[in-house]
């Protein structure tokens, strides 16, 4: 059985201070390039880690983002719920609105999601086989994959992510400062 890890991180309030320099989608934009870009390292050794007796577990393998659907999610359900308990569209949709606030409120302004793992291309049975492989079944021994390599590389990622978020958020207030001073020019 695994056991846990744990990691000291600080510095949070620092960044907040930055991240409140810029806009909301600028801020995590700039956390998902730091954490994408942090994390493909990971995503290598993991594919070389990956079992060799399916090739299409090392190839799907990926880092990216999830911001695109998961609050539209939250607001889909809240609507469906709302129109199952018979109120009318305009109170499924004030539902649904309440519910996408709820979540950014529990998030905050500066929120990114970043994961790396097997990616569904077409078809979900190509994660959960990669999910297989990692934990194994009843009947199948697990083959893991994801765990030695984040357990490999939680180190130096965490060093990556660091250089990666000071540069991103820098860069990013640069630019808006940059835009702001165009605008003061042209009056």
């Amino acid at each position: 059985m695994a056991t846990g890890t744990r990691v000291q991180l600080s510095g949070f309030k620092e960044l907040g201070a930055q991240l409140k320099r810029l806009s909301t989608a600028v801020a995590r934009n700039a956390l998902q390039r730091a954490g994408t870009s942090a994390m493909e390292p990971m995503a290598r050794l993991a594919r070389q880690l990956a079992p060799k007796d399916t090739e299409e577990l090392a190839e799907s393998i990926d880092v990216g983002t999830v911001a695109a659907n998961d609050k539209a999610d939250v607001g889909k359900y809240a609507y469906h719920l709302a129109k199952a308990a018979g109120l009318s569209n305009a109170e499924a949709v004030t539902e649904k609105r309440n519910a996408l606030r709820a979540v950014k409120g529990e998030r905050g302004n500066y929120y990114a999601d970043v994961f790396m793992g097997p990616v569904a291309g077409r078809e979900k049975q190509d994660v959960i086989k990669g999910f297989v492989q990692e934990f194994g079944t009843l009947t199948r021994e697990p083959q893991p994959y994801l765990r030695p390599a984040f357990e490999q590389d939680k180190g130096a990622m965490l060093e990556r992510l660091k250089k990666e978020i000071w540069f991103e958020v820098s860069s990013a207030i640069a630019r808006s400062e940059a835009a702001k001073a165009r605008r003061a020019a042209r009056g």
